[in-house]
Parts: C-alpha cells; sequence; structure tokens
C-alpha cells in the first residue's frame, strides 16, 4: 500500500515541475533584411525577453501573445530569447534566417536525488 502511495505521488510530481523555465518565440524574417516579425507564443515568466546583437533597439519586452516587428533585423541577425531578463547575459546568440522560425528555449532548476535505501 505504502509503495503505491508513492508512485503515484512520484508519478503526480514528474508532471509538474514548478522550477521549469521555458519560453517561445516565433520570428518571420523579411528577406530583403527590411524587418523582423517576433510573436511571444508562450513564456513561464509572463514575458519573452529578446535580445538583438549588434542592432538597435536592442533589447525587447513581449507579453505573451504579443507581436511586434522591429526595422533593420534581418537574416544573420544575432537574437537571444529568455523567460527572464537575468537568462539572458549567459546566452549563446542564434543567427536567425529569412522566412519562419520558432525559437523554444526549456531549462530545469530541480535537482534530481539519487536512487537508494535511507537508513535510519
Amino acid at each position: 500500500m505504502r509503495l503505491r502511495i508513492l508512485l503515484s505521488f512520484l508519478a503526480l510530481t514528474a508532471c509538474h515541475d514548478p522550477d521549469r523555465v521555458s519560453v517561445d518565440v516565433a520570428f518571420d524574417v523579411d528577406a530583403a533584411g527590411g524587418f523582423t516579425s517576433a510573436k511571444c507564443i508562450a513564456s513561464t515568466g509572463k514575458t519573452c525577453q529578446i535580445d538583438f546583437r549588434g542592432v538597435t533597439p536592442r533589447r525587447a519586452v513581449l507579453q505573451v501573445g504579443e507581436m511586434r516587428h522591429f526595422k533593420h533585423v534581418g537574416p544573420g541577425a544575432p537574437v537571444c530569447i529568455a523567460a527572464k531578463a537575468a537568462d539572458l547575459a549567459g546566452c549563446q546568440p542564434i543567427r536567425l534566417r529569412a522566412g519562419y522560425a520558432r525559437i523554444r528555449k526549456e531549462r530545469s532548476d530541480s535537482v534530481a536525488l539519487a536512487h537508494g535505501h535511507a537508513r535510519s
């Protein structure tokens, strides 16, 4: 009986990771390089943090569901996305290509426990 309760608890906690951080952004990059559209699809931080490297404006914060257009951001522009602004600092930029691209990032800060038997 105790084993069944423990297994049920583990199954429920495995489905929901409160320490999971994720962000999902869609980009539509004009092939001529005149503009790029970005839409915040989903974010555990309630906003999508976007950091274009080497262009102005450099950073943007979009609410989930919001779309924005950026001038002078074209193919080859390096971009980082994050759910929290602090996570942009260590980002390795991805270079945008012409056309549609969807970038998703997910990270879990939870600690895995080693299997074993505790002794009292």
